[in-house]
């Protein structure tokens, strides 16, 4: 085995343990003291090489096929904004930040086997963003570059997929909403979570971490962490709703009472909460702050903190992975070995959930 490979290999094993969220004395055990600690940090460290029994071993236990040792392109991640809790453990971000570059891994290992050139150009690169003026600027030129109009969007991981952003949903601890990052310096990436979240939260944080990755923050001044989150916020609701049909549909600039059922028609219509709606109606001026403030007190004494009345009907799902992994099963580019591995499942599953007319 030559150096090249030991050193993919060492890389590859080191990954697949942050991805299980273990520690080395954590896998040593899963193994049954089949290899030790210190035999497993050598792994990792490319001094010592496992054998093919102790890699199949590892595979089982990491919950990885065994190909996935030989893989010998790594991404290179940059810009990783992490929304997260001061409680998130160090091993379960590592955990999920690994299990994100996984999937983004073998989407772009599938979209090469289709000839399919993986591209992102960010529309908004030349835009500084100052304030809040600048970011909705920012929200309706990508709705413009993106040919969306002024209208609801259905689906906004269709959306942003459709646009060459690749997007992961899933369900982790509480601790964490969402993060994004570059592969490559070129490819952007979108990670939310949806454990207990409702729909329209879901968008919202899509956009939001979306915004974290394209706006182009002036660099001539210095940004705290709360005004650069304030600044997202407000990208993501002026993209989910343009301001001039928010004050269609509220019908004016200025009110000084609103009834609740006029929010839940912009929460169902716009899949947009019903505080994000009246936050952004401060920040257009179309409220008070002393009104806002009676909105927010009332939200929370008769809903929560969280719930809210109305009900969003949106679909917001993955889709493209698995129809461009039905594309390449139907057309015979790969076989269902293959594509249990891209999928990270068994043969069985492959073959039980792929059906094809011929």
């Amino acid at each position: 085995m030559n150096l090249e490979i030991v050193n993919y290999l060492s890389i590859r094993i080191k990954q697949a343990r942050k991805m299980a969220g273990m520690s080395l004395q954590e896998l040593s055990d899963s193994l049954n003291n089949l290899v030790t600690k210190q035999a497993l940090s050598k792994y990792e460290q490319g001094v010592m090489n496992p054998t093919n029994e102790v890699l199949i071993a590892l595979s089982k236990s990491l919950n990885v096929k065994p190909e996935y040792f030989l893989k010998k392109e790594i991404l290179n991640l940059s810009n990783i904004s992490f929304r997260k809790r001061t409680t998130l453990l160090k091993n379960t971000e590592e955990s999920i930040i690994e299990k994100a570059k996984d999937y983004v891994e073998r989407f772009l290992e599938l979209e090469s086997i289709l000839g399919i050139e993986s591209t992102f150009v960010n529309p908004l690169s030349k835009l500084v963003i100052k304030d809040k003026n600048d970011t909705s600027k920012a929200a309706s030129l990508l709705r413009d570059n993106w040919n969306l109009g002024n209208n609801p969007i259905p689906s906004l991981i269709e959306t942003l997929e459709l646009n060459g952003v690749k997007v992961l949903l899933i369900e982790e601890v509480d601790e964490i909403d969402g993060f994004s990052f570059l592969v490559d310096n070129s490819i952007p990436v979108v990670i939310v979570n949806t454990n207990s979240k409702p729909i329209e939260r879901i968008r919202f944080t899509l956009i939001h971490e979306l915004a974290h990755i394209l706006l182009n923050f002036d660099s001539k001044h210095i940004f705290e962490n709360k005004e650069i989150e304030r600044l997202c916020h407000h990208f993501a609701s002026s993209f989910l709703i343009p301001s001039e049909k928010l004050i269609a549909m509220i019908g004016g600039l200025h009110r000084s009472y609103i009834n609740i059922q006029e929010l839940i028609s912009i929460k169902e219509y716009y899949g947009i909460s019903i505080r994000a709606t009246v936050h952004r109606l401060l920040e257009i001026e179309v409220i008070s702050q002393t009104y806002y403030q009676r909105w927010m007190i009332y939200m929370s004494k008769t809903y929560g903190q969280k719930n809210e009345p109305g009900k969003y009907v949106g679909d917001e799902r993955l889709r493209l992975f698995e129809q461009l992994m039905n594309r390449a099963l139907a057309e015979d580019f790969i076989s269902l070995s293959k594509a249990a591995s891209l999928m990270n499942v068994s043969i069985n599953k492959i073959r039980k959930d792929i059906a094809s007319v011929r």
